[in-house]
């Protein structure tokens, strides 16, 4: 819902924001299959409300709120516990920021919002995100893998991958204006919603969007400083073509002073087959080195198809994705999962 009011010249906008997204989990690792309502952690469910005052000289102050639901996920499932229950913690906030908006400067934010590299590896115009992402272990990141005797292991579906994506965090930002559509941002923060994190994060990222004849083009690149001296760069880059809706992407990041890296691609196709709105399919393949232990590889089928129902303001979704690790040291089965679920908004 959308407010606006006028006074003395100023307009302000005032808009409220709820995005409920559950589905039907089932995951299938190789011995046992079980199936469980829950949040995807794809995309929460959340509510928000964002404050706009537009200001005199062109500019505008901007105040966004924006926290999740407190409730059980996708990624925190693990066989043994897959209730849909309410444990709301701090680390659930996930914007409190305040931004002001200049013409020509650019853009300056203070609160716990998202760091410079947030998005650099997720360019995407396949419209399936809600579904399948570069961020695969979201819906399965707790699951643990069995080993080929049945036997569970202790290594768990998060642990075997990364897209080494940026956060949000505590801290402060500036955007540069876009230039021929080029735009850049740094960003310098700290963790305070989770305790026993000390660490500064400091974020540089470039983006270029830019439009050529029927061609959309979105190339992004990261890199992450850390304490701890194990940077991460990553980069991604998304192309549509928009009278058939075809569309693919890619996605690469490594730790620079570790030896854990990853290439991604997807493909998908987006068309108005039916009147109610946009159909979207998409296939996607991770391949990732050196998680959990040295020598390891990781991989992951993916295929997602999300329908939209623009009059109630819904998305419909299914994905399965199947996991696939191994290393010199144990075998390790397959692991299975389907999720089919609806997010809407209001």
């Amino acid at each position: 819902m959308t407010v606006s009011k006028t006074r003395m010249g100023q307009t302000r906008y005032t808009k409220f924001m709820t995005l409920p997204n559950f589905g039907v989990l089932s995951v299938d690792d190789g011995v046992d299959t079980n199936t469980t309502f829950i949040d995807n952690d794809n995309s929460n469910s959340r509510v928000g409300l964002t404050m706009t005052q537009a200001l005199q000289n062109g500019s505008e102050l901007r105040l966004t709120f924006e926290a999740g639901l407190g409730l059980t996920g996708s990624s925190a499932i693990n066989g043994s516990d897959d209730s849909l229950d309410v444990d709301y913690h701090r680390t659930e906030l996930r914007k409190l920021e305040l931004a002001y908006r200049t013409p020509n400067a650019g853009i300056f934010s203070f609160g716990q919002g998202s760091t410079s590299t947030d998005g650099s590896a997720e360019a995407d115009f396949s419209r399936t995100g809600v579904a399948a992402y570069v961020g695969i272990s979201d819906i399965a990141g707790s699951q643990l893998l069995r080993f080929a005797d049945g036997s569970l292991s202790s290594v768990a579906i998060g642990d075997t991958n990364g897209s080494f994506d940026g956060s949000r965090r505590f801290r402060v930002r500036y955007d540069t204006p876009v230039f021929n559509g080029f735009s850049a941002s740094v960003s310098y923060g700290q963790e305070v919603l989770s305790s026993g994190n000390d660490n500064d994060y400091t974020d540089v990222g470039t983006r270029y969007v830019q439009d050529y004849g029927d061609y959309s083009v979105d190339a992004r690149l990261g890199y992450s400083f850390r304490d701890t001296s194990n940077d991460l760069v990553m980069g991604s880059a998304a192309v549509l073509h928009q009278p058939t809706g075809l569309n693919l992407a890619v996605s690469a990041g490594r730790k620079v002073a570790g030896d854990a890296d990853y290439a991604y691609i997807k493909a998908g196709i987006t068309r108005d087959y039916i009147a109610a709105g946009e159909t979207s399919f998409s296939v996607d393949y991770y391949d990732g080195n050196d998680f959990v232990v040295a020598g390891s590889s990781t991989s992951s089928v993916g295929v997602a198809v999300v329908q939209r129902l623009d009059a109630y303001n819904t998305e419909l979704y299914a994905t399965h994705r199947s996991y696939d690790f191994d290393d010199a040291s144990a075998s390790y089965q397959d692991l299975d999962v389907t999720f089919v679920g609806a997010r809407w908004e209001f």
